[in-house]
């Protein structure tokens, strides 16, 4: 009996251990002072940065959940990336299919690579048109379900520079809840010089997409900046670039509210995806489980 209630215990420990900090931190990807793709963690707690492993020099489009428990993210030359969770290292999957873009330039056509992310396992991506496309996980290979999503396109080649020195600059985040797709976007002309926004081009709002159509419809406004978001245990985070704040976010309204800050030596942030998964979570107290029971076998036997 006393075994029992030590063993229980010990599972009910672990198990409020594990869900309390596994969502302590979520995986990034960001620009870079190089223009380099970089990969890390920021804390949701405390918004500190840690970078992990060397990075992407062709730079990171988004980030979502891959197979086997990696990482995975479009890199500006318009290929899909795997990243080990561990040690940061990219391998090269294979090419989507869509537009290169690693230098904003006239080069970068409508159909150059926009972001990522993934509901249910399945990848999702966009282009400056905002033409959404189904991805395949193992071989990187972009299928077009909707050139009309309803999302409006990026005015602009992303990054490029205009005659009186401000940039052009646009933000989206893509990413799973609850079983649904969600995405925002917006664009903007920014002043390098003073740090501000000059124009808002495209307003900033929340869309819920049919995985299955690319069809969008508009939830309603959100924030500027939002450079990637993410769920945190049934709640939608994102990573505001422009206030370095981080955000709750209404699924309802699109309506954000300020839940912390993080350090601004992150970068640019374009993508984030929570860590651990939960099936990580739920394979790890099984785990425990299968330990302690074995434990519980070895002084049985002992006592025979």
């Amino acid at each position: 009996m006393r075994f029992r209630q030590h063993f229980l215990t010990s599972i009910v420990f672990f198990a409020s251990a594990v869900s309390a900090s596994a969502y302590s931190s979520v995986y990034v990807v960001s620009a870079g002072i190089t223009g380099n793709g970089v990969f890390g963690t920021i804390n949701l707690a405390s918004g500190a940065f840690e970078q992990i492993g060397p990075g992407e020099p062709d730079g990171y489009f988004g980030l979502a959940s891959g197979p086997n428990g990696s990482l995975v993210s479009l890199t500006y030359a318009a290929n899909l990336d795997s990243i080990n969770p561990a040690t940061g290292v990219p391998r090269r999957i294979g090419a989507t299919g869509l537009g290169a873009c690693v230098i904003p330039s006239a080069a970068c056509g409508p159909n150059s690579v926009f972001s990522l992310g993934g509901v249910n396992g399945k990848l999702f991506a966009t282009d400056f048109q905002n033409n959404v496309y189904a991805v395949n996980a193992s071989t990187g290979l972009a299928t077009l379900l909707s050139d009309h999503s309803g999302i409006p396109a990026s005015p602009f080649v992303l990054g490029s520079q205009n005659p009186d020195g401000t940039l052009n600059f646009g933000d989206e985040a893509i990413w799973g809840s609850g079983g649904k797709l969600y995405l925002t976007f917006d664009a903007f002309v920014f002043n390098p010089n003073t740090a501000t926004v000059v124009k808002e081009v495209v307003a900033p709002k929340l869309y819920e997409i049919d995985p299955g159509s690319g069809l969008a419809q508009v939830i309603g406004p959100t924030d500027l900046g939002i450079g990637g978001a993410t769920d945190v245990n049934g709640s939608s985070y994102a990573l505001d670039d422009l206030t370095n704040q981080i955000l709750s976010i209404d699924l309802l309204t699109g309506g954000a509210s300020v839940a912390g800050s993080f350090d601004t030596a992150a970068g640019v942030v374009n993508g984030v995806t929570a860590t651990p998964e939960p099936s990580t979570i739920a394979f790890a107290i099984a785990g425990a489980i299968a330990i302690c029971a074995m434990r519980r076998r070895r002084i049985l036997t002992a006592r025979e």
